[in-house]
This record gives structure tokens, C-alpha cells and sequence, in this order.
């Protein structure tokens, strides 16, 4: 598993493979897109989509925006995104390196309060946020 980076677009997070990534197979191609309420237990889907045709999705101008691409029939719609509630984005891909055993990028994120709005926090290994499903 690879990292995936979070970033924001539109008041919304947007996922992207990062250039470290990148650098050990460039031709990533990313096929599918999940996303996950981490503080529920058992972890519900909120939001996932096929990316077709499969994209190598590497900064803002082209990150996969959540709730923005077209979901299989029969799959409910993207779900609001709380604050306060961590989230765990999945991006299906593989490595153009045939050796690298990659086949996938995660990075966990949440919305934290900001003044009269909320701001994108990507939620970072060892933290409480990390293990509890939950951000302050």
C-alpha cells in the first residue's frame, strides 16, 4: 500500500498520488476511488466511484475530487462529509513497474472547525485521530 495525498479544492477534499510515489512508477494508473468513515465501527463506505478510464491523478488540476465522479448504478450518492469525523480515502491503482507490488494509495483526512467554517486536515500515523476515528 502507498500513500495517497488529500488536498482541497472547492471546500471539498481531492485526492492525488504524490510525486514520491510517483517517482517509483510513474505511469500509476488509478482505477477506482473509496471513501470511508473511519470513526464508525464497522467502517462505512461513504462515497465510491470507477474512474474511467483509469487516470494518473497527481495535483490539484488533476485529483480525483470527492463526490464528483459518476458512481456504478445501484451505488448510493456521495454522503456530507462531517466535521470532526476521520475519513479514509482509497485509490485502486497499480504501478507501471512491474516489480513494484503496489496496488493501492491511502491517506486518512478529517474536517476540523474553523471560526465560522471548517479547514482540511490530513490525518497523520501515530495520532489519536488516527485511532480513534476521530478529530478535534
Amino acid at each position: 500500500m502507498g500513500d495517497a495525498e488529500v488536498l482541497e479544492k472547492d471546500g471539498q477534499p481531492c485526492f492525488v498520488v504524490p510525486a514520491k510515489e510517483l517517482s517509483r512508477g510513474p505511469n500509476v494508473r488509478v482505477q477506482a476511488v473509496s471513501v470511508g468513515d473511519q470513526s464508525a465501527k464497522p467502517v462505512v463506505t461513504v462515497w465510491k466511484a470507477p474512474i474511467d478510464p483509469p487516470a494518473t491523478p497527481s495535483s490539484l488540476a488533476n485529483c480525483v475530487a470527492y463526490g464528483q465522479l459518476p458512481s456504478r448504478p445501484g451505488d448510493p450518492p456521495a454522503a456530507e462529509l462531517q466535521t470532526g469525523k476521520v475519513y479514509e480515502v482509497y485509490l485502486n491503482g497499480r504501478s507501471s513497474d512491474s516489480s513494484d507490488p503496489t496496488r493501492g494509495y491511502t491517506a486518512k483526512f478529517c474536517f476540523v472547525a474553523n471560526g465560522a467554517g471548517r479547514k482540511l486536515v490530513q490525518v497523520t500515523y501515530p495520532s489519536r485521530a488516527w485511532d480513534e476515528g476521530v478529530c478535534r
